[in-house]
């Protein structure tokens, strides 16, 4: 099954969930140009500060997690870990296979994504907290159907809230670790006694 290319001069990103983690990514990708803010949305249920902070940027909110689907061409699952079985079940209608999905739910496999989903065109992204500063450390990894090129520009979205690299899922574990095991050494204060 061949994948429709997502074109790169027109292509909407929309954000299932409006958190931090996606606001941060959406700031990273207006702010450096990747993508101008009217071609990226989200949707907000009902707190306020939240579609304040993605309409500040020039984010389109939409009215909820169906319109953002149906609007966009690659579509960033950026909810909770525990919610993203029930989301990706109630979205599951509207893809094709000319949608690209990506996840930054912390824990979730790509074979449980791709499972609930029906949709093996799926990129498993972990960006850690300084992406909101430009400074991420994020790993991917590709899913069954996910291109080459589909990683290259997803490589290009997340390599503008800091540095991507590519790795095998089952190594994500580890590299999480130590992530944060290097963030949390830069910001400690070490105390020795005697």
């Amino acid at each position: 099954m061949d994948a429709f290319p997502i074109p790169a001069e027109s292509f909407i990103l929309g954000f299932i969930g409006a958190g931090k983690m996606a606001e941060s990514i959406a700031k990273g990708v207006a702010k450096s140009g990747v993508l101008p803010p009217d071609r990226i949305c989200t949707a907000v249920h009902s707190n306020l500060k939240r579609r304040d902070a993605f309409e500040s940027i020039g984010v389109k909110v939409l009215s909820d997690n169906n319109a953002v689907v149906e609007y966009s061409d690659v579509v960033v699952f950026s909810v909770k870990p525990q919610v993203v079985k029930d989301v990706a079940m109630q979205i599951r209608p509207l893809l094709s296979r000319k949608k690209l999905l990506v996840s930054v739910a912390a824990g979730v496999k790509l074979k449980d994504l791709q499972e609930w989903t029906g949709h093996s065109r799926f990129i498993r992204v972990m960006p850690n907290t300084p992406s909101a500063v430009g400074e991420a450390a994020t790993v991917m990894s590709l899913g069954g159907t996910a291109t080459e090129e589909d990683g290259e520009l997803i490589g290009k979205l997340f390599g503008s809230v800091g540095k991507i690299w590519r790795a095998d899922e089952k190594l994500f574990d580890a590299i999480t670790g130590l992530r944060y095991v290097a963030s949390w050494q830069r910001s400690s204060i070490y105390i020795f006694s005697n």
